[in-house]
């Protein structure tokens, strides 16, 4: 998700099965806060395929939610440009196609932007904790959150997708029956980019952090044996 590190997948297990579970953190965030958010897909991609090259030697799926899709259809693009290994599945939950860059994430007001003032994103992250029952987080940490959110802004609004190229993906697009930000019928657009497989789970755009059974279960179902 844009602005939140890995630490969002903490209640998920090890394992779904045989598949083994690795969060990604992203620089500026988290553990990786002095180091420069990207800006760009271009370098995202570049550095996440150079970094996990040596662990795609096996068979592979990406999962993300929002922002996080849209990281892992740009670093599968990277891998198909370089005729590396292609992941089985990506999961692509709450997360409009590529191609629609310049929408992403955002709350009751919209998409985030490049014109989202400082104000509005404050104003959303200070929702986004109430609505979970969350305390509010200390001044500090509110404008590193800022700080993050334009990066993935900047990187996703200046995104633009070369297409599916001449291996289509794998792609199970997830979409949640109260979701605030995507509806399921948005999702329909990630046929352009691969073979997909549509799936629509009770929740919200904050369901997938409990990793839901139904959740794993269509990680689960979705890769071959």
């Amino acid at each position: 998700m844009s602005g939140i590190g890995a630490s969002v997948f903490r209640a998920w297990p090890t394992r779904i099965g045989d598949i083994e579970v690795c969060p990604i953190q992203l620089p500026g965030r988290e553990n990786r806060m002095r180091d420069p958010a990207y800006t760009s897909m271009e370098e995202f991609a570049r550095d996440a395929a150079d970094a996990l090259g040596p662990c795609l030697d096996r068979p592979f799926a990406f999962f993300g939610h929002c922002f996080g899709a849209r990281l892992g259809y740009g670093l599968a693009a990277e891998l198909a440009r370089r005729s590396a290994p292609l992941p089985q599945q990506l999961f692509a939950s709450s997360c409009l196609a590529p191609h629609r860059g310049g929408y992403f994430g955002g709350g009751r007001n919209g998409p985030f932007t490049p014109e989202t003032t400082d104000e509005e994103y404050l104003a959303e992250l200070r929702y986004g904790a109430a609505s979970r029952d969350e305390p509010e987080p200390p001044a500090e940490l509110l404008a590193l959150s800022i700080r993050v959110l334009r990066a993935d802004t900047s990187l996703t609004c200046g995104y633009t997708p070369a297409g599916p190229g001449p291996t289509p993906l794998d792609i199970t697009t997830i979409s949640w029956t109260a979701d605030t930000h995507t509806r399921p019928e948005e999702m329909d657009e990630w046929s352009a980019y691969g073979r997909v497989r549509q799936i629509l789970l009770p929740g919200d755009d904050h369901t997938h952090r409990s990793a839901p059974d139904d959740l794993l279960r269509v990680i689960a179902d979705g890769l071959p044996e």
